[in-house]
C-alpha cells in the first residue's frame, strides 16, 4: 500500500514538474512575442516617415523604383496591422498550455518574418533617400 502511494506521489510530482515547465515556456514565448511586437511598432513609425519622404519623389524621373519601394513599405505596414488584428490575446488565455505554446511559436515565427520584410523595406527606402 505504501509503495503504491509513493508511486502515485512520484507520478504526480513528475506531471506537476512537466506542467510547470510548459507554463514557463508559454510565458517566455509570450514575452518574446510582445517584445518583438513592440520593436516592430517602433519601426512602423520609420515606415510612415519614409513613405512621406518618398511620396514627393513618386512622380519624378525614377518614379517606378520609388513606387516599388513605397509599395514595399505599404506592405510592411499592412502586414503589421493584419497581424495585430488577428492576434488574439483573449483566446490565448482560454487555450490549454500545449495549444498556447504552439500558437505562440507560430506567432513568433510570423513576427520574425514580418521583421525581416520590414527591415528590408526600410533599408531600401533609406538607401534610396540617401542618394
Amino acid at each position: 500500500m505504501v509503495q503504491k502511494f509513493m508511486s502515485f506521489l512520484l507520478i504526480m510530482l513528475i506531471l506537476s514538474s512537466c506542467n510547470q515547465a510548459e507554463q514557463k515556456l508559454s510565458q517566455e514565448l509570450n514575452d518574446q512575442v510582445m517584445q518583438l511586437h513592440d520593436q516592430l511598432m517602433g519601426k512602423t513609425e520609420d515606415v510612415l516617415k519614409l513613405k512621406r519622404r518618398l511620396d514627393s519623389l513618386s512622380t519624378g524621373k525614377d518614379s517606378v523604383n520609388v513606387n516599388k519601394i513605397i509599395a514595399s513599405l505599404n506592405k510592411s505596414d499592412e502586414s503589421m496591422m493584419d497581424w495585430m488584428h488577428h492576434f488574439s490575446i483573449d483566446s490565448l488565455e482560454k487555450m490549454d498550455v500545449t495549444n498556447k505554446i504552439s500558437y505562440l511559436k507560430n506567432q513568433l515565427e510570423a513576427l520574425k518574418n514580418l521583421e525581416k520584410s520590414t527591415d528590408s523595406s526600410v533599408h531600401a527606402a533609406n538607401t534610396y533617400t540617401i542618394k
